[in-house]
């Protein structure tokens, strides 16, 4: 587990412009501030993955994400009861950033079961991107070692667990319809 002074360290590298490498519940992550899009595209060129991609937010809790989706309570109830990772497609604020949105209106939200990316999220005071840690097309990074391998000198902070994430990406779901995107 990170000490308490490697989460504030990433969290001040995020907070000003930087990409870090982290543990989620998932599998390793990339992340960076969502609200900066100069960040965002150097996750997209450190990953050589298209621009138009969409991104997950990855949040400690519904509140951290509250300036950014339209949820009603029983939306949030739905959410935050489910004990599977599992990312949701909802509907976007009037307020979000519009490079984190699709052309729908929608971005995809998931709250995070892993406790240091929510120890990281509190220390943001915000939700944070979340994409696989690998280059386009290549497996995600299972262990530390693979994650200095893809981004030893690409990344500004590596955060590692003594977890092993479960290795096997979120399952995605339309919140409005339930349907089921990826299982």
């Amino acid at each position: 587990m990170p000490s308490d002074f490697a989460i504030r360290h990433a969290a001040h590298i995020v907070k000003h412009g930087g990409v870090i490498a982290y543990p989620t519940d998932t599998i390793y992550g990339l992340g960076c501030d969502p609200y900066n899009p100069d960040a965002i595209e150097r996750i997209n060129i450190i990953k050589q993955r298209p621009f138009n991609k969409q991104f997950i937010l990855l949040a400690g809790d519904i509140n951290q994400l509250k300036s950014l989706v339209q949820l009603g309570d029983q939306q949030k109830k739905i959410i935050t009861q489910n004990k599977e990772p599992t990312s949701w497609v909802v509907t976007a604020s009037k307020s979000a950033p519009s490079w984190l949105t699709n052309s729908s209106g929608s971005l995809t939200i998931r709250i995070s079961m892993q406790k240091d990316v929510q120890r990281l999220c509190r220390a943001l005071g915000h939700a944070i991107i979340s994409t696989s840690a690998n280059i386009s097309g290549r497996s995600p990074a299972k262990n530390s070692f693979e994650l200095h391998k893809y981004f030893h000198h690409k990344v500004d902070k590596i955060l590692v667990s003594d977890k092993k994430p479960a290795a096997k990406a979120s399952r995605i779901i339309r919140l409005c319809d339930n349907y089921v995107i990826r299982q």
